[in-house]
């Protein structure tokens, strides 16, 4: 909820390979409202959300930001599976991108400005984590918010020597005082900016703070955000994103007025991030209409608006003319790009299907290859990985045992049990001097 007067937080939720709708949602924010995120308090992130908002912190363009998503996608759909497959290793693909990409000083630019959750395995509790000493700290944090059992890998990574695992498992919508924390969710549900939908079913699950609609189109987005679809469909959700966050500007102030204009204090902020978050508006006029100013500026027979324009809501319809010209046009570029020969090639429906005919054959021999990298990949962690499974396992040991033998029970001997002979040695001088009194 944004509150001008007590200040306010903006905190992402985790989604998955949905994290294009963070992008779409900020992007409508960085234009029409910079104020919300130059002045916000704190940002909140997990899982996909944390990563979101703490490479936008560090001062990458968003456009970079969507073609390292771009990439990570293809990756996964390029194989048969998708990401079940042994080859892909999704936690590699966003360690190497973080690596590359961060500035060496990003555990300066977000400590004490973003909160990223993390689930402890220990006890499933949820932490919070806002202070960073170092670069690979920061990434480490960032591996255990985004690490989904069995899906990312079966031993969780470590921060700070302690064991974590998805943020999402425990509080997948982080903040401190909902009254003054904007909300960012690609799931149609109880959020600040979240998709609406047009059913009166009123049915709501909350799941670790996640409050989710009753409908089948969360049932899709549960299952796109594990297993991603096409780049096109990626793109649709990007821009559903950025008309939910105009949406939300709407419903707060008047558009073109209100907190969209409202003078705010400014913060010292670096030069990266101020080109981020400067108005890239400004040559089209406020006195004529948005309608007219997009048409000249939208390219003709966009397949991405024309197939969002069929699954839009009918009072969006004119708010569909407001998206930003450079956000349609890079998602554009990025749909254009995966339509090579090669791609049309491995496309093709006979070259599918042979691909998966032979998938028997050669699965097999990419499992072992896959293997025998992650093997070696694994050798200077393997030491702590293996002192940890040893914990592991004797404390699973401990507590089934001690749900089948409880305690009270082991020592409290049963009716009609013989007692040992270190009981009778025990027992044999008080029977004694009992007899010896009477």
């Amino acid at each position: 909820m944004y509150d001008p007067e007590r200040g306010w937080s903006l905190s992402f939720s985790g989604c998955g390979f949905l994290g294009f709708y963070h992008i779409g949602a900020t992007r409508c924010l960085s234009e029409h409202a910079p104020h919300l995120i130059r002045d916000a308090r704190m940002l909140f992130g997990s899982s996909a959300g944390a990563l979101h908002a703490v490479v936008f912190l560090s001062g990458i363009s968003l456009d970079l930001l969507m073609q390292i998503l771009v990439d990570i996608v293809q990756s996964a759909r390029s194989r048969n599976i998708g990401i079940l497959h042994p080859s892909f290793n999704l936690g590699r693909h966003i360690q190497k991108s973080l690596q590359r990409h961060l500035p060496d000083n990003i555990h300066r630019l977000i400590s004490g400005k973003m909160c990223i959750s993390l689930t402890r395995v220990s006890d499933g509790e949820n932490v919070l984590v806002s202070d960073f000493q170092s670069k690979d700290e920061v990434v480490d944090a960032l591996l255990c918010s985004s690490f989904i059992p069995f899906f990312c890998g079966i031993i969780p990574p470590s921060f700070r020597g302690v064991r974590y695992v998805d943020g999402g498992a425990s509080d997948n919508v982080p903040f401190f005082d909902a009254k003054t924390t904007i909300t960012v969710s690609p799931f149609y549900g109880e959020y600040d900016i979240c998709p609406k939908v047009t059913s009166t079913n009123f049915l709501h699950v909350d799941l670790t703070k996640l409050s989710l609609r009753l409908c089948s189109e969360n049932a899709y987005l549960l299952m796109r955000a594990l297993f991603p679809p096409d780049l096109k469909v990626l793109g649709e959700i990007c821009l559903r994103g950025y008309l939910d966050a105009l949406r939300f500007l709407e419903e707060n102030g008047t558009y073109g007025r209100g907190i969209c204009n409202r003078p705010h204090p400014c913060l010292n902020l670096p030069s990266a991030e101020l080109k981020i978050l400067k108005f890239t508006w400004g040559h089209r006029s406020l006195e004529s209409p948005p309608r007219a100013a997009a048409g000249r500026m939208k390219p003709k027979g966009d397949e991405l608006l024309d197939h969002l324009r069929l699954s839009i809501l009918p009072w969006d319809e004119s708010i569909l003319d407001t998206l930003s010209p450079k956000l349609t046009a890079a998602l554009s570029k990025a749909v254009k790009n995966q339509r090579g020969y090669m791609s049309k090639i491995c496309n093709f429906l006979p070259i599918k299907v042979m691909s998966y005919m032979v998938l028997p054959c050669t699965l097999p021999v990419e499992s072992a290859i896959a293997m025998v990298q992650r093997l070696v990949m694994w050798l200077p962690d393997m030491p702590e990985d293996i002192r940890w499974l040893q914990w592991l396992t004797s404390s699973v040991c401990s507590q089934v045992m001690t749900q089948l033998f409880p305690i009270s029970r082991s020592q409290t001997p049963a009716s009609g049990q013989q007692p040992s002979p270190r009981d009778m040695k025990a027992l044999l001088p008080s029977l004694l001097s009992n007899r010896g009194r009477s």
